[in-house]
């Protein structure tokens, strides 16, 4: 892990809503543990692309590694599990695997601040106008549609 974030604090995230709230391109995240791929493990990586079900990351000031540049260059896919399958303790965030049968760990990470937006904060769109955000409903002109 480099020198910046180990002077940042890690984001204490209490359930799936906040941590989908968090997770925003230029949040940087770290994987603790993994056990189905260890080499991610220690890496700073930062969220390029959010979707519905899932983010993208690439490892940070990394762009040739193999985890930067899968995904046609978005980065490595994290889906969003259901609810049930988190863990939150404090700053660590614990995936459960449900697959396993057992209920084990299938990794375990922290959030750093980055472009995550705190509740009251303007993102950098709706100062400039274009896209706004109001709560969970995303407004442009002639378009409506809710998240």
């Amino acid at each position: 892990m480099d020198q910046k974030n180990e002077q940042k604090a890690p984001l204490r995230i209490k359930n799936l809503a906040e941590l989908k709230r968090c997770i925003r391109p230029g949040t940087e995240l770290v994987a603790t543990s993994h056990s189905k791929h260890p080499a991610l493990v220690g890496l700073v990586r930062v969220v390029t692309e959010v979707q519905t079900n899932a983010y993208y990351s690439v490892v940070k000031d990394q762009p040739t590694h193999q985890y930067s540049t899968c995904n046609y260059g978005k980065g490595f896919r994290s889906d969003f599990e259901k609810a049930s399958n988190y863990l939150f303790e404090g700053t660590t965030i614990k995936v459960l695997d449900r697959r396993s049968g057992d209920n084990s760990v299938l990794y375990e990470m922290e959030l750093y601040p980055g472009e995550c937006l705190m509740p009251g904060q303007k993102s950098d769109t709706e100062e400039n106008g274009g896209i706004r955000e109001d709560d969970c409903e995303i407004k442009q002109k002639g378009m409506g549609m809710t998240l």
